[in-house]
């Protein structure tokens, strides 16, 4: 265990929580340990991304830089709007399941997009809508520096063991 930013405490491998529930949120400027584990992917790393708050309603953010850009100078590709809100979505679910003897894998995902952004820096909000067993969903809404909708998706998770 080992104390947290904001005052409570975290148990490795297990929910970022205040002991009522509530989820603890992390400051920007200071490193999350689950941000540590995100940016140990390369991909994640690349696009930037950082957990505002985590939990059942779980805020991150991705700045916007020429290494995530699309076709046209100012857009955001696709994919990359596709797997921040699937990041966003999926660690929504952290603390619904028993990490780290499980992970989720998302078995569905229906991305609808709007517009490209103005500014950023980029803010994804995902909530966990559906917890059962084996199968978890969420729900992701993406905005620009404006607050203006750019995408918003549905996720479909199966909680599967490690092997």
């Amino acid at each position: 265990m080992w104390p947290d930013l904001c005052g409570a405490t975290r148990e490795a491998g297990r929910g970022s929580y205040y002991s009522d529930g509530r989820p603890i949120v992390v400051e920007h400027d200071d490193i999350d340990p689950g941000d540590e584990v995100l940016r140990s992917i390369p991909l994640h790393a690349l696009m930037g991304l950082s957990t505002v708050q985590r939990g059942p309603h779980t805020i991150m953010t991705m700045e916007m830089s020429d290494r995530i850009r699309g076709t046209v100078e100012g857009s955001i590709h696709g994919g990359i709007l596709a797997t921040f809100a699937d990041v966003t979505c999926s660690t929504s679910l952290f603390g619904a399941y028993d990490y780290p003897a499980n992970v989720p894998v998302t078995t569905d995902m229906h991305v609808r997009y709007f517009r490209q952004p103005r500014s950023g820096p980029l803010k994804a909000e995902a909530r966990l809508v559906h917890q059962g067993r084996r199968i978890l969903s969420a729900e992701c809404a993406i905005v620009d520096g404006q607050d203006r909708a750019l995408a918003r998706s549905t996720a479909t998770y199966m909680i599967v063991p490690m092997a």
